[in-house]
C-alpha cells in the first residue's frame, strides 16, 4: 500500500496538487491544511481519489482520501484540546481495508505551541490505542525530526523515512527544503519498504510543502495474506472499532 502525507497549503493550487497526487498514485492520502469542501473534492477528483473524512477548519484542517477500490469501514473526527488563544484543530481518522488488512489511518497537523502539541499528542495516542488495528499516521508536526513530539512518535511507531528513506527527506519549504516536519508514521507490525519526499512534477507550485511517500507491506504479525498493496473490495461493512471522536459507519 502506498501512503502519502501532503500539506497542501490550503489548496494553494488545486490543479497542481491534484496532479502531484495523481502522479504519486497512493491508495491512501493524508492531506493537511486542506481547503473548503468544494476545492478539496476538486483536488480528489484530479487525483483519482475519494474524500473519506474531512476535519477542522478551512485552511487548517485535515482529510483522509482513498483510492476508489479501498474498502472503507468507518470514519471519524477527533477534536484536539486547544487554549482559547490558539486556533482549534481536529484530526481526521478512517478505518480501511486493503487486501484484507484492516488499518487505522489518521491525518493530523499539530499547532505552533510546543506545550499544546504535547497535550494533543497524548490525546491522539490515547485515541489510537483504543483501536485494535495497525495504525498509519500522516502528520505535519510543525517541528523537526529531533523535537519532542516527533521523537515520542518515533519511539512508538516507525518513522518511514528514518527506516528506509532516500535523501534528506526534508519537506519545507518546497523551493529549498531544510526541515523534515512532515511524516508518515507506521505501526511496528507493518513493514516499510520505501519512503521519499517527492520533488517531481508540479510539486514546486502546488504547495509550500513537499509530499512524503511511504510504501507499506503486511507482515505475519498483522495476520493478512500478502502485501498491503492492491486495493481490497468495497463490499458493505459496519464500523468495527470503538473510540473517541465523532464516528460514522461506512459502506
Amino acid at each position: 500500500m502506498r501512503v502519502v502525507t501532503y500539506n497542501i497549503s490550503g489548496g494553494l493550487d488545486p490543479t497542481a496538487a491534484g496532479s502531484v497526487l495523481a502522479g504519486l498514485q497512493p491508495q491512501v492520502a493524508c492531506l493537511l491544511e486542506v481547503p473548503g469542501s468544494g476545492r478539496l473534492r476538486s483536488i480528489a477528483r484530479r487525483a483519482g481519489l475519494e474524500v473519506v473524512e474531512r476535519a477542522g477548519k478551512k485552511g487548517s484542517g485535515a482529510a483522509v482520501l482513498v483510492h476508489p477500490d479501498v474498502r472503507v469501514r468507518a470514519s471519524s473526527r477527533l477534536p484536539l484540546s486547544t487554549p482559547k488563544d490558539v486556533p482549534s484543530r481536529e484530526a481526521a481518522h478512517a478505518i480501511v481495508s486493503v487486501d484484507g488488512l484492516g488499518l487505522s489511518v489518521t491525518a493530523v497537523q499539530l499547532g505552533l505551541r510546543p506545550d499544546v502539541r504535547r497535550t494533543n499528542l497524548d490525546e491522539l495516542v490515547t485515541f489510537l490505542r483504543s483501536i485494535d488495528l495497525p495504525s498509519v499516521l500522516g502528520c505535519d508536526l510543525n517541528e523537526s525530526v529531533r523535537s519532542p513530539v516527533a521523537s515520542a512518535l518515533a519511539s512508538m511507531y516507525q518513522d518511514a523515512h528514518a527506516v528506509v528513506g532516500v535523501g534528506s527527506g526534508a519537506t519545507y519549504p518546497t523551493s529549498d527544503p531544510s526541515s523534515r516536519q512532515d511524516f508518515v508514521f507506521v505501526d511496528p507490525d507493518l513493514r516499510v519498504t520505501a519512503s521519499f519526499a517527492a520533488s517531481q512534477g508540479a510539486v514546486d507550485v502546488a504547495s509550500h510543502h513537499r509530499p512524503v511517500v511511504a510504501d507499506i507491506e503486511a507482515t505475519d504479525a498483522t495476520g493478512a495474506t500478502g502485501a498491503a498493496g492492491a486495493a481490497g473490495d468495497r463490499s458493505s461493512s459496519e464500523g468495527d472499532a470503538s473510540a473517541g471522536g465523532s464516528r460514522r459507519g461506512r459502506a
